[in-house]
C-alpha cells in the first residue's frame, strides 16, 4: 500500500503555485476597484459633513445669544442641535 502511494508521488508532474499579482489592479477587476473607490469616497464625504456639523455646533455654542442666527426652528430643537454630541467629541476631540 505504501509503495503505491510512494510511486504516484514520485510520478506526479510538479505543480509550481500560481504567481501572487502584484498589483491590486490584477486582484479586482476594474468594476470592483471603482466600486471601491466610489464607497470610500461616499464614506468620506459623509465623514466630513458630520464634522462640518460639529464645528457648527461647536461655534454656534461659543456665540454669545444675541449673535446666534434667528432660525424658524423651534428652541427645543436649537438647544438640542446646540447639546455637544458624543460623535463630535470623537471626531474632534474637543
Amino acid at each position: 500500500m505504501t509503495g503505491i502511494l510512494l510511486f504516484a508521488l514520485l510520478t506526479a508532474p510538479n505543480v509550481a503555485p500560481s504567481p501572487v499579482p502584484s498589483s491590486p489592479a490584477a486582484l479586482y477587476s476594474r468594476r470592483a476597484l471603482r466600486r471601491a473607490k466610489l464607497i470610500i469616497q461616499m464614506e468620506m464625504l459623509q465623514l466630513r459633513n458630520e464634522r462640518l456639523d460639529c464645528i457648527r455646533a461647536v461655534l454656534l455654542r461659543r456665540l454669545p445669544e444675541a449673535l446666534r442666527p434667528e432660525s424658524p426652528a423651534a428652541s427645543v430643537e436649537r438647544a438640542k442641535a446646540l447639546a455637544p454630541s458624543p460623535r463630535c467629541s470623537e471626531l474632534l476631540d474637543y
